[in-house]
């Protein structure tokens, strides 16, 4: 199974057509039901992604890259009934172009990404709230992997993310052709798709959550996995075979794609990089600049 990669976001162009089918994003705000977070509560707020970075909550720099995505003609943003005020004002900044709408959040992540694709029959991407470094690229990476799958999921090599993040904490996921880290960024060619994501049922990242694997790859190529025996595409056949549908691992050379903001460490860090881009795309070799640095 070959491997897609893109190198950064420079590798989008602004305002460039697009012609394929409209895609709806859904966007994980909630909160995990038997977690408390203490990002939230050192802000005051009662959701993390009403956080503030960068001058404005963190789900809104997810929202604005989506809003202004010229494949992306719907929004649907997962959130506890209680988080619909605080959203409001953050839809009422967006672009105007398509449609955007709050979904109360579900018990688990499987439904409320099953609930949010309700009423949509056409190609879905997932990400979460705390997703602030998204780039135009890397939904460009995932909508063309959809060519030649019916689901893929993005992952980043361990030497990209920590050339992005030298600190970076989350778990790697260890293949025999390298390491890699979950980008939490999934894409669906339609909902009847959306059947991979009963992988993720009961919770947890997919690099994480052991019952999850076990689940997708069978206790044989668990085994394998552990001991390093497969590639990243060899062991994504692996699972395609097992649920009778073809996945594409994306990877994003852009090792940014692999932070969450989740505490205070990721929340500095993030805010330096948005902080970053903003002064290189202000300088004319700002974009060829900020092409080679990720790139």
């Amino acid at each position: 199974m070959d491997t897609l990669t893109h190198a950064a976001s420079a590798a989008h162009v602004a305002g460039q057509k697009y012609a394929g089918p409209p895609v709806r994003m859904i966007v994980l705000a909630g909160r995990h039901p038997r977690e408390t977070d203490a990002l939230a509560r050192r802000f005051g707020m009662s959701h993390k992604c009403l956080v503030p970075l960068d001058g404005r909550p963190l789900v809104a720099h997810v929202l604005q890259t989506a809003a202004i995505h010229p494949a992306v003609e719907s929004l649907a943003i997962s959130v506890e009934r209680e988080a619909f005020e605080g959203l409001f004002d953050v839809l009422s900044q967006l672009p105007g172009r398509g449609i955007a709408k709050l979904v109360e959040a579900r018990e688990n992540l499987v439904d409320s990404v099953l609930a949010a694709a309700q009423g949509w029959d056409g190609p879905l991407l997932v990400t979460t709230a705390d997703h602030a470094l998204l780039t135009p690229a890397s939904i460009d990476a995932m909508i063309a992997a959809l060519d030649s799958s019916e689901a893929a999921f993005a992952m980043a090599p361990r030497d990209a993310v920590l050339a992005a993040h030298p600190q970076h904490a989350h778990p790697f996921l260890e293949f025999a052709d390298g390491a890699y880290a979950s980008c939490n960024l999934y894409a669906a060619a339609d909902p009847e798709a959306l059947r991979a994501v009963e992988v993720f049922r009961g919770g947890g990242r997919f690099a994480g959550n052991a019952l999850g694997v076990l689940r997708a790859f069978g206790f044989v190529n668990l085994i394998m996995l552990r001991l390093r025996a497969s590639s990243l595409s060899d062991a994504t056949e692996r699972v395609s075979r097992r649920i009778g549908q073809r996945l594409k691992p994306v990877v994003m050379l852009d090792g940014s794609q692999a932070l969450d903001v989740d505490d205070d460490h990721t929340h500095a860090a993030a805010e330096a990089l948005l902080s970053l881009r903003g002064e290189l795309a202000r300088t004319p070799s700002g974009p060829d600049r900020l092409y080679r640095a990720l790139g």
